[in-house]
């Protein structure tokens, strides 16, 4: 896994089939931040395009990275990782609630890989806002 992630920080959009049709956000600039030895451990907290998710952007001044997934129901699936603090956020089409952000600070390396295999994962801490 650590090798997957030495060369995922080599070329993070190596792996993706987009085109360059993506919008001129820092959501999909496709650069990786320069870390500065702030990132949380890459042992504990592993790339998320290790568990199929890909890679779109990331705002260095927020110390966020920005990552999609489709999902098998088709709904896609945003995740922002804030990899100072390993705080996830997710933006997800609720089954019963309609579109939603959901934010979990600070999870542990458990929770954050099952949030990474599963976003809807329920690991009991966080809070939900509504999308418009």
């Amino acid at each position: 896994t650590s090798k997957q992630y030495v060369d995922i920080m080599k070329n993070p959009c190596a792996h993706t089939g987009r085109d360059s049709q993506m919008p001129s956000t820092p959501r999909y600039n496709r650069l990786r931040p320069n870390y500065a030895g702030q990132h949380v451990s890459s042992q504990l907290y592993p790339d998320p395009t290790v568990f199929g998710w890909e890679f779109t952007g990331s705002a260095e001044e927020s110390r966020v990275e920005f990552f999609e997934k489709k999902m098998n129901t088709g709904a896609v699936v945003k995740l922002d990782f804030y990899y100072t603090t390993a705080t996830v956020k997710t933006v997800l089409d609720h089954p019963t609630r309609g579109s939603n952000q959901l934010f979990r600070a600070q999870v542990t390396s458990e929770q954050y890989v099952d949030i990474m295999k599963n976003p809807r994962a329920h690991t009991g801490q966080g809070y939900r806002r509504k999308e418009n």
